[in-house]
């Protein structure tokens, strides 16, 4: 492996972003694993080439990308991927930005009909019983912060049954902008709307119906977009 500093001059700066990378790289690959102890700042200098303020800045860089805890008077040690910290972060700049309700519903379309048809083939007893709660909420709720609450609750149940945890990092991402979503299209078309396309999506998965599922989610999309457009006109 060359060492960093062997390549042509570079400037402090730009030494610290390479082993930033170097390092960064190898917790991304596995070379070292959550928990393992990273070698010692005189290891690294050796063979990476650079000097010891170089080690200790990017140090620096990694715990902030949240990927080292630092401690006085230990070995930095790799921690352990908490996706609910980045999550957060881009959730807040999703929310920020000047994104429209028609590119959630873009985005919403296909990881949702994916997300029903999963959900018909790989559904528990327990997750429809989770689903058929959270219809019967929605309908006895009294306001639209409770029926929005309930309608999140039902999607979020369909995510747990699709059986991939990674259909829930990208919708989590998207939270607020969903809360807004639902809460405009019950204002505008009542709860009843979706009670019926909830209904209908939960017969399917009950029946172990992929492709009615997935029918089922791609009419209930449509729907709210066709409220989000006749709510903006």
């Amino acid at each position: 492996m060359s060492k960093i500093g062997e390549l042509p001059v570079l400037q402090t700066t730009k030494l610290v972003e390479q082993t930033v990378v170097c390092l960064r790289d190898r917790i991304l690959q596995g070379d070292y694993l959550a928990g393992d102890l990273l070698p010692s700042q005189g290891a690294l200098c050796e063979e990476l080439g650079v000097s010891r303020s170089v080690i200790r800045e990017a140090m620096r860089t990694l715990q902030s990308l949240g990927l080292l805890d630092v401690s006085q008077g230990r070995r930095p040690s790799v921690r352990p991927a908490e996706p609910s910290a980045v999550i957060e972060t881009l959730g807040m700049l999703v929310a920020r930005s000047d994104l429209s309700m028609t590119d959630l519903i873009e985005v919403r379309r296909p990881l949702e009909v994916e997300i029903a048809g999963l959900a018909a083939l790989r559904r528990t007893d327990p997750q429809l019983q989770k689903m058929e709660i959270a219809i019967r909420d929605q309908r006895a709720a009294r306001d639209v912060a409770q029926q929005a609450a309930c309608d999140l609750r039902f999607h979020q149940v369909l995510v747990e049954a699709s059986g991939n945890a990674l259909f829930g990092i990208v919708l989590n991402v998207l939270a607020e902008m969903l809360r807004r979503s639902r809460r405009q299209t019950l204002q505008h078309s009542g709860v009843e709307v979706a009670l019926f396309h909830h209904q209908r999506i939960l017969d399917a998965v009950a029946a172990s119906d992929e492709q009615q599922a997935r029918q089922a989610m791609a009419a209930h999309i449509l729907q709210t977009l066709d409220d989000l457009k006749a709510g903006n006109p």
